[in-house]
């Protein structure tokens, strides 16, 4: 079994397209991981779950081998990734300001999905260069998608979210630094809660792993700055609303 068919997206992207909206992925998992952390599935929301599953369906196909050009050719539309593209406007245009007298609200909304995505970064390099760990998520990707077909492809089944949650630990999770996600401690204590914020965090590091393949770099993201990336996301934004007109 080798998941979902591919569809060829008939939007027609830049290369700098492809990368900024493979990096909105990855940022639509940080943010969700942020949002179930503070609140569980409740905080996530129904319009969360949506954005959920569609990570999880792309995470399920996004494999070294297939080395994919085009990053919308893992989902139906470009509105799949409405969150990730106002997140990761959000994380760029928001000031980090640390002080105690900070006026930001919304500080930590942006600054801890931009310190989980950067670090999910940092680590799929790792990932993707030991043999061991790609195996793991293969044979994870196959057998979830084996139990989908029992589950009446439910993507958001307790045993779909436990495996990709394992394969997190196992991969991502087992190098050091890890990622220390903060929120509600008394909700860490179910284990429903944490295998959300895991599998949300392996839907992301699978994202950084496209991103990879389309291109991105350390190098590049660095010198391509903050204000051409805000401008490919508010094109995608515009094509978007283009689409669906």
């Amino acid at each position: 079994m080798t998941g979902l068919p591919f569809q060829q997206s008939t939007i027609a992207l830049t290369p700098r397209q492809n990368r900024a909206l493979a990096l909105a992925g990855v940022f639509q998992a940080t943010q969700l991981t942020h949002m179930t952390a503070l609140g569980g599935r409740q905080g996530m929301g129904d319009s969360g779950q949506f954005y959920f599953e569609q990570l999880i369906k792309a995470s399920l196909n996004i494999r070294p081998t297939h080395n994919s050009q085009q990053t919308l050719d893992f989902f139906h539309q470009l509105s799949d990734l409405s969150l990730g593209l106002k997140s990761f406007e959000n994380c760029l245009n928001q000031p980090f300001n640390t002080a105690p007298k900070s006026r930001l609200p919304k500080l930590a909304n942006t600054k801890l999905p931009m310190s989980y995505a950067m670090a999910l970064l940092h680590l799929e390099k790792k990932v993707y260069q030991n043999p061991e760990f790609v195996k793991i998520i293969e044979q994870s990707q196959q057998k979830i998608l084996k139990q989908l077909s029992f589950f009446d492809h439910n993507y958001s089944h307790p045993s779909i979210i436990a495996n990709l949650a394992q394969t997190y630990v196992e991969t991502a999770g087992s190098i050091n630094p890890r990622i220390m996600v903060r929120g509600n401690a008394e909700a860490f204590k179910d284990v429903a809660h944490t295998n959300r914020i895991r599998a949300s965090l392996f839907t992301g590091l699978q994202m950084a792993h496209l991103w990879r393949q389309v291109g991105g770099s350390s190098w590049n993201l660095i010198f391509l700055g903050k204000r051409k990336l805000v401008r490919d996301i508010q094109d995608l934004a515009r094509l978007q609303y283009q689409t669906a007109t």
